[in-house]
């Protein structure tokens, strides 16, 4: 008996979203010993920011996962979002104004996407894949293939910070925990979880699920409208190729995280974990002096072993049985 609630114990603890955060550990302190100055407060400030940003990505790809889709589409949003901003907040000559207009726009794109997967019955990948091809179209039209000067308010925002606490860590601890209370203590949530698990059960039990899955679009759509925008007002520049290094790592972060693509079941604050852990890990690669290409590698390995591990918690179970 005591040996079974152990295990029980056990398994609790280790779970396919809890392992993360003892991974993290663990990352921090392998990086103390290969690349020791990753570790050091300066480079962990001025990594943070970065993984802010994954971690706000991360947040509208997982919610995509959990209906069981997969939104390529995000390069060209933070993309043309960002551009987008910087060009309105400019001829405008007003920020605040800027922020709604990006993030309308950002809408409708989304609220096609979810239209084409949903409505039209495209299979995810190859309907935001089209809307992504698009969008890199619309990015060549708006910026011609060159850079434009994040405006002024923007930049000062995104190096700001509340508390000792940058700004950009501050909007992803925000949209975690809004998106995961929404998502879990919510009628709206739970129905948003039960269109995920089994649409066609949701919808005999009267759910509108069109409903759910567009807005999950509109609302993945938003987090890559602010990813994109903070992006921006970071490096000082809106560049046309800003979102294409973040689609591998976003899908990464909800994958280590232990979000799965069956849908149903997922976990923001997982993800956003996962994302300091990629952001990490890109740093410690990057120090101990590899190239862009064994990033990748490296990336690519980490959804490898962490579908390997989600695997863990099953093979105890079976063997306990």
């Amino acid at each position: 008996m005591a040996s079974e609630g152990t295990a029980s114990e056990f398994r609790s603890l280790f779970n396919e979203f809890s392992w993360i955060w003892g991974g993290t550990v663990a990352l921090f302190i392998v990086s103390a010993f290969v690349a020791p100055g990753v570790v050091k407060m300066a480079a962990i400030s001025s990594m943070l920011p970065f993984a802010a940003i994954l971690a706000i990505a991360a947040v509208g790809m997982t919610i995509v996962i959990q209906q069981r889709g997969l939104d390529m589409s995000l390069p060209g949003i933070m993309t043309i979002t960002g551009l987008l901003f910087a060009k309105i907040g400019f001829l405008s000559g007003s920020t605040l104004l800027a922020v709604p207009l990006t993030l309308l726009i950002a809408i409708g794109i989304g609220t096609v996407n979810g239209l084409l997967v949903a409505r039209v019955n495209i299979t995810p990948i190859v309907a935001t894949l089209a809307t992504n091809a698009i969008l890199l179209g619309a990015v060549r039209t708006v910026s011609g293939g060159s850079y434009l000067t994040a405006p002024e308010g923007l930049a000062a925002f995104s190096h700001s910070s509340l508390f000792g606490i940058p700004m950009t860590v501050v909007l992803a601890l925000l949209f975690i925990i809004v998106i995961s209370v929404v998502t879990k203590r919510t009628i709206a949530g739970r129905r948003f979880v039960a269109v995920g698990a089994n649409p066609a059960a949701a919808a005999a039990a009267g759910i509108p699920t069109l409903r759910y899955q567009v807005a999950t679009y509109a609302v993945a759509a938003i987090c890559y409208a602010v990813a994109g925008m903070l992006f921006t007002g970071f490096i000082g520049t809106a560049s046309h190729i800003a979102g294409n290094d973040y689609l591998l790592p976003a899908i990464a972060a909800v994958v280590v995280g232990g979000t799965p693509f069956s849908g149903g079941r997922g976990s923001v604050i997982a993800s956003g974990m996962a994302a300091l852990f990629m952001a990490q890990l890109g740093q410690m690669v990057l120090a101990l002096g590899a190239d862009t290409s064994v990033q990748l590698l490296v990336q690519a390995l980490a959804i490898v072993v962490a579908v390997t591990i989600r695997h863990i918690p099953t093979v105890l179970r079976i063997f306990h049985s």
